[in-house]
């Protein structure tokens, strides 16, 4: 039975690495990227000790959503990845993972950092994963600031919102809302009000540099 999994799309480095694991005795698996839900019943039904994750699985896409419920089962995960996106580290941090080993350190590094986290299940380098925590926590405080005036906005003026940032003129949103422009533009005006901005073009810039679109 592996020890240790490895889930990375890049083939040559998740095969180096597994033969390079093996020559220290340790048993490695390599298990191919693929849809989340697949992917999680193929590391649970191999149940390795460790496995190293790549948090980029290319076509897969990010593979953050995978270590909670691996951490929920007493396996361990080191987050093997290139991105320099401190908070996204820091996320995956927060779901469990052990530890991060940044794939621009040489080979030697990734290996040394994989049999430290088969060996402990304290958390690697503590003092880097207060500071990468610290952040997030920092940028969720600014964000839910920034947020906070969008909270007040009611139904209505939330989907004015929307609809201008999907482009739509105030004449538009009212054909298509079988409504009078009047009530539109009280939307709107209630909408900048709210958010302290000028003008149409400034509200859907805001809540697109806040995330709020996306929520």
């Amino acid at each position: 039975m592996a020890r240790i999994a490895i889930v990375e799309d890049h083939l040559l480095l998740a095969h180096t690495l597994r033969a390079a694991l093996e020559r220290s005795a340790v048993a490695t698996a390599v298990v191919a990227p693929a849809p989340m839900p697949d992917l999680l019943g193929a590391l649970l039904a191999l149940r390795p000790e460790l496995v190293l994750l790549d948090l980029d699985l290319d076509r897969f896409g990010d593979s953050t959503p995978l270590i909670a419920p691996l951490v929920e089962e007493g396996i361990r995960v080191l987050l093997v990845t290139g991105t320099n996106d401190r908070l996204r580290i820091a996320r995956a941090l927060e779901q469990g993972a052990i530890g991060l080993q940044r794939k621009a350190s040489d080979f030697t590094a990734l290996l040394t950092q994989a049999l430290a986290a088969l060996t402990t299940t304290a958390p690697l380098d503590p003092e880097e994963r207060v500071l990468l925590l610290a952040e997030l926590s920092r940028s969720r405080l600014v964000q839910d600031r920034e947020l906070a005036p969008f909270r007040r906005l009611t139904e209505r003026e939330q989907a004015t919102l929307r609809a201008l940032s999907r482009g739509l003129s105030v004449n538009e949103i009212a054909r298509e809302w079988v409504v009078a422009e009047a009530t539109v533009r009280s939307h709107v005006r209630a909408v900048l009000a709210k958010l302290g901005v000028s003008s149409q073009l400034a509200a859907v810039a805001a809540a697109a540099r806040t995330g709020w679109l996306a929520a």
